[in-house]
């Protein structure tokens, strides 16, 4: 994988340093900025080549980051978002928000699809959920790649563009495989 300059949208979230740490890049190219800094962002954006959009504890709206998403697609820039940013992708493309009961901190099975970005996972994967709002009514063009057995997605990516999102945290030690699924995403857009 070729040596890559990343954007890290951080959004006042406790777990942003762990998600950054678990990125297949060396620290010094993550260039770490405040996910509601509008000027920085525009700025910045066009030096990245992947740009990361981290969890938060607010809604994709509030946080400033649909524009920050409907930029990045209009630049083709690959992009993938992590919790609150997964939902900020989502709600760029026209899914709806939804309250859902709050799991914080709840490890839990979901099932995977096949997918552009992460071709090794299909089937049950293991991983652990922090949130209390997911994304309903995920419309083309973008796909839903990862579910709870109840069918809350957990999974999106584009059916095009270089995005996807995750609304799980692969940063957490209780997703067993959350590095390879860094390293599928950042190998498929290198």
């Amino acid at each position: 994988m070729r040596p890559v300059q990343v954007l890290f949208l951080e959004n006042q979230d406790s777990f942003s340093w762990n998600v950054i740490d678990r990125l297949p890049v060396v620290r010094s190219k993550v260039q770490v900025i405040a996910g509601n800094d509008g000027a920085a962002f525009d700025r910045e954006l066009p030096r990245a080549d992947v740009l990361v959009i981290g969890p938060g504890p607010m809604d994709p709206v509030r946080a400033g980051l649909v524009r920050a998403v409907q930029l990045a697609a209009a630049r083709k820039v690959p992009t993938l978002g992590i919790c609150l940013g997964h939902q900020a992708l989502g709600m760029a493309f026209g899914a709806r928000l939804a309250r859902t009961t709050p799991c914080h901190g709840m490890r839990e099975s979901i099932s995977f699809t096949p997918s552009r970005f992460f071709p090794a996972f299909e089937g049950p994967v293991e991983v652990m959920r922090y949130h209390s709002l997911a994304l309903a009514e995920v419309p083309p063009p973008l796909s839903v790649i990862a579910r709870t057995a109840e069918g809350l997605a957990m999974a999106i990516e584009h059916q095009t563009l270089p995005m996807a999102g995750l609304q799980f945290h692969p940063d957490s030690y209780a997703t067993p495989r959350g590095a390879e699924l860094f390293d599928a995403f950042f190998r498929a857009v290198g």
